[in-house]
């Protein structure tokens, strides 16, 4: 070996069946498995959701300057840790802490404006959740879905809460399977500091790039 990979890789894949990932043929389906292989993962033995609509109404007296043209929500994110937790009595518990921003056209233009961050706790009674050998995972999604007017200052943003609770366990399974998976295609190189040739560039668009679509 005369440098770094001069005998070449030593990974092998090992997967000659041509079998790839990807959606089954519609009318022959999936090719029959190769093997039974056993597999640890995470099985959820039991699982709920809660979903709500948090309205949070702020003042922006002290910053808008004359009349509000137009309120956008921009974003909404959880911030900070989320407490995910058994109670006794088969009870679970998730809490967290989100923030949201808002923006809004005055007549001295543009603003925008970041909440606190608001704390949300739910607790929720799960059947299988006094079995000492299932864990909890709590999943958080937030959005804002809107902001409005409802005085002349007073904004109203609606924010969307989806919290998702999970009791699982780790877990050997035995799953049909088609071995590993194949070799993957090699990753498209970038040169720094370069503009993409007139090529590469088609490649990325849809063509013809006129409005309405041409059929051909």
């Amino acid at each position: 070996m005369d440098g770094c990979g001069g005998k070449g890789s030593e990974f092998k894949f090992v997967n000659d069946s041509g079998i790839k990932p990807g959606p089954c043929d519609p009318y022959e389906g999936c090719p029959p498995p190769t093997e039974i292989e056993c597999i640890m993962v995470d099985k959820v033995y039991e699982e709920c959701k809660v979903t709500q609509v948090n309205t949070v109404d702020t003042d922006i007296t002290k910053e808008a300057v004359g009349d509000i043209i137009d309120i956008q929500c921009v974003r909404a994110e959880v911030v900070g840790p989320i407490e995910c937790e058994k109670l006794p009595c088969s009870r679970v518990r998730a809490a967290f802490c989100y923030k949201f921003t808002f923006r809004w056209t005055d007549d001295a233009g543009v603003h925008t404006r970041t909440s606190e961050p608001i704390f949300v706790e739910k607790i929720v009674r799960m059947n299988r959740a006094n079995e000492p050998n299932l864990n909890v995972h709590c999943e958080i999604f937030v959005d804002c879905i809107e902001c409005f007017l409802i005085d002349h200052t007073v904004v109203r943003c609606c924010i969307g809460n989806l919290i998702v609770f999970k009791l699982f366990a780790k877990v050997q399974l035995m799953v049909p399977a088609y071995g590993f998976c194949p070799e993957p295609p090699d990753c498209t190189k970038v040169v720094p500091d370069k503009c993409p040739s007139p090529s590469d560039w088609l490649d990325t668009i849809v063509w013809p790039p006129f409005y309405p679509e041409q059929d051909r």
